[in-house]
């Protein structure tokens, strides 16, 4: 019986990814960004290949990239910023609407609909899932954002940022080092993704007449490592029996999601001695409220920026 991880989306072509780069660079340079900064709006768009493919990518662009960095042609900025065909024929996420004097987001107002009425969080889960949170789900994700901010500089991510603030580097340079070290499969926000389609396809296999016993011997047998549990370095999470007493208070804390993940670390732990981790947390409680793996992923991004941040303005002020 196979329980196989979902795989990530196709990489696009290199042409594609080359013209992709162009434009969102020459996006970048428009708004006034640095050099570092319009190189970084291109690298994003390459594909994730070797480092060698990678540097061979910016050196054929490097001519371009250099014409944007000294100011480029007046008006390419706004061709650069036409979307692709296929994402104009399509609903899009929200759009201004001067003739209103409003700003349209998925559909509600923002000034009518939101401004006053809902919670931060409860339109960013619209912004970004499309979920219309419960105000007890909104404060609820906020209490576990607090319960994630970990600010040690000792921090693998927070160290690259603050040693980049603390040669100088702006603000978005420090953002920019500390993100591409933050969002990885092994730590912060992607293993929260990574659960919620371990789970869906635990509960999957499960209806379809597997036991999780099979499921977990696939896994094991495989000797892939299960996100969601375990943690490096620093051992058990002490973040997570104050998850588990936020999601009890907020009753989040007997949904399906909960109890699949719960049968999991039951299973686990009798088999190899692991427990779950926070985001093993996070993702049980963000699925039973709807989240989808993706969406999940890009809210958790909410929490984790802050500490980047903090590492930045923190050595900013002690310069001064």
């Amino acid at each position: 019986m196979g329980t196989r991880m979902a795989t990530a989306a196709r990489a696009p072509s290199l042409p594609a990814a080359l013209r992709a780069a162009v434009q969102n660079a020459e996006l970048a340079a428009a708004t006034g960004a640095a050099p570092a900064e319009v190189i970084a709006a291109a690298l994003g768009s390459l594909p994730a290949g070797s480092v060698g493919d990678t540097i061979t990518a910016l050196r054929r662009l490097q001519p371009t990239l250099q014409r944007f960095a000294e100011g480029g042609a007046p008006g390419v900025a706004r061709r650069a910023a036409r979307l692709e065909p296929r994402l104009e024929r399509d609903p899009e996420l929200a759009r201004v609407r001067p003739d209103i004097h409003d700003h349209e987001l998925r559909g509600k107002l923002l000034f009518r609909d939101l401004v006053g009425r809902k919670t931060f969080f409860q339109v960013a889960a619209w912004s970004i899932a499309g979920l219309e949170l419960s105000t007890r789900d909104a404060r609820l994700l906020e209490h576990l954002g607090v319960n994630t901010q970990l600010l040690d500089p000792h921090i693998w991510p927070l160290a690259v940022a603050r040693r980049i603030a603390s040669h100088g580097g702006p603000l978005a340079r420090s953002v920019i080092g500390g993100v591409a070290a933050l969002f990885t499969p092994k730590i912060t926000v992607e293993p929260v993704g990574a659960f919620i389609r371990f789970l869906d396809e635990t509960d999957a296999a499960v209806k379809a007449g597997a036991t999780l016993d099979d499921v977990l011997e696939d896994v094991l047998r495989s000797g892939r490592r299960l996100p969601g549990f375990g943690r490096p370095v620093l051992g058990p999470d002490e973040r997570v029996p104050h998850a588990w007493r936020l999601a009890k208070s907020h009753r989040r804390a007997g949904g399906p999601g909960v109890k699949l993940a719960r049968s999991v670390e039951r299973a686990l732990k009798s088999r190899k001695g692991v427990v779950m981790n926070s985001a093993g947390v996070q993702a049980a409680i963000m699925r039973d409220m709807g989240f989808t793996a993706d969406a999940a992923v890009a809210f958790c991004g909410i929490y984790f920026i802050v500490p980047l941040l903090a590492q930045h303005a923190f050595m900013r002020a002690r310069e001064r």
